[in-house]
């Protein structure tokens, strides 16, 4: 989707959201952020935040000989 797709679509649930009831306008939330970041849940769920800096942090360990 491009940027000039997601504008309309965003445009259309702005105007609309008056009408709106809460569960309406949550789901209007949802469905924007599903078009906009379509592939964001799969990546937080493969890529974790520290993933390798446990082992970067080990080896920054010194020993005394």
């Amino acid at each position: 989707m491009t940027r000039k797709e997601y504008e309309l679509v965003f445009q259309a649930f702005k105007s609309y959201r008056c009408y709106m009831t809460r569960e309406q306008e949550v789901l209007s939330e949802k469905i924007l952020d599903d078009l906009f970041y379509p592939e964001f849940d799969r990546l937080s769920d493969d890529i974790s935040p520290c993933a390798g800096v446990e082992n970067e942090i080990k080896s920054l360990n010194f020993t005394k000989p």
